[in-house]
């Protein structure tokens, strides 16, 4: 077969010695299976790792004889970070592949990635970036390896090749060998036609009595939402819903409106959503699904609302976008008083702030503090409540009657 094939390797520190050995010996493997050379019916290979940076290895006319494969396979490296920067990747991939470094047009190209998490950094369709390099390839092939890619990156990889049919989950690296097969399978000349990437996002359909179309809305907001123990389980799922039924509405992506998520309890913990960094709106949702409970009772507020300037409003409060500030609770158990701290953010970067009372173990007087008045205060409290809570919310920004 002529073939090129593309490596993108996931290279952080969490993918451990042991398993960075496994991925060498499927290359190895594979490598061996194919006929490498310049020729017509010959295979050339390439790799590029990944962690905080991206390395790359050669070009895919460097890779066209075994000797210099497995040299290269030998030589690929595990970064020192916990980071998974695949826009980086792409970045270095259109700089390796192209026509002066041995791109055959004749050739059937494939482009493998092997992912074991979430990406972080930028989106990889940020500026059309994956778009683009999709256009390159026969195939955009992933591999998800461990429960991690599984549990919480299915979104991330199967977005990256496109379509589920493209992307192959083990539960550990030592099951590399299985996908080894199914590379090769796609690799064959009339197996996989080219691939056609379209996107499936259906247009949500905005609630009767919504009094602006949402999609077409520039929001900046930034939902802090309570993950701490007192609440119910029931009443902690019933947050989420009502949250993933906000955000549904808008058009999440760059040109229009952003989410950051933050949730709070004695610590806030920051979750990344590619906020102004290509983001889209599996992201965020995706983040929603994945929040639990901490067990603990209390709420850092005025220390998650450091974190949002710190990671957030800093950089983008002062832009284009509306900035808003969506606080839901079931308890104002607050470590300190938020109020000096929230007043001075609120000045400086001109923040909009809506407070819910999702349980009656938050005192409505003090989140009435925090939004201004009483109009910017939700009751949350009953089932009834809450199933309008969505509508409420997406009316107020069209509105846009803050306090």
């Amino acid at each position: 077969m002529h073939l090129l094939t593309i490596f993108l390797f996931i290279a952080t520190l969490h993918f451990s010695l042991a398993a960075q050995g496994c991925v060498q010996k499927f290359l190895y493997n594979f490598a061996a299976d194919l006929t490498l050379g310049s020729g017509t019916d010959q295979s050339q290979l390439a790799f590029i790792t990944f962690s905080q940076d991206a390395n790359t290895y050669g070009t895919l006319a460097q890779g066209n004889s075994l000797s210099a494969v497995n040299s290269t396979i030998s030589s690929l490296i595990r970064g020192g970070y916990a980071l998974r920067e695949i826009s980086k990747a792409l970045k270095a991939e259109e700089t390796i592949v192209t026509a002066a470094n041995g791109l055959r047009t004749i050739s059937k190209k494939l482009l493998v990635a092997i992912l074991a998490d979430t990406f972080t950094g930028e989106e990889p369709d940020h500026n059309n970036l994956l778009t683009s390099i999709r256009g390159k390839y026969d195939a955009l092939l992933s591999i998800g390896i461990g429960t991690n890619a599984i549990q919480f990156a299915y979104t991330d990889i199967t977005y990256f090749s496109g379509i589920a049919g493209d992307t192959f989950f083990i539960t550990g690296a030592d099951q590399l060998d299985f996908a080894r097969l199914w590379v090769e399978r796609n690799a064959c000349p009339t197996y996989h036609g080219p691939t056609t990437y379209v996107p499936t996002t259906l247009a949500p359909t905005q609630p009767t009595g919504v009094t602006c179309t949402l999609a077409n809305l520039k929001y900046d907001i930034y939902l802090i939402l309570d993950i701490s123990n007192v609440m119910p389980t029931t009443d902690f799922n019933a947050l989420k819903s009502a949250v993933t039924s906000f955000v549904y509405q808008y058009s999440v992506d760059n040109a229009n409106t952003q989410i950051a998520l933050i949730g709070v309890s004695v610590d806030p913990q920051n979750y990344y959503t590619g906020f102004h960094a290509g983001q889209r709106k599996s992201n965020v949702l995706t983040a929603i699904s994945m929040l639990t409970q901490e067990p603990s009772n209390g709420q850092a507020l005025a220390l998650a609302f450091r974190v949002a300037d710190a990671a957030y409003f800093q950089s983008y409060a002062n832009g284009s976008n509306t900035p808003l500030v969506v606080y839901i609770t079931g308890n104002t158990n607050f470590d300190k008083d938020p109020s000096s701290t929230i007043a001075s953010l609120k000045a400086k970067y001109s923040l909009n702030i809506v407070t819910v009372q999702f349980t009656t173990g938050a005192d409505k007087t003090k989140l009435q503090s925090i939004s201004g008045g009483s109009s910017c205060t939700i009751d949350a409290t009953t089932t009834v409540l809450r199933s309008s809570l969505p509508k409420t919310l997406e009316q107020l920004t069209c509105s846009k009657s803050f306090c």
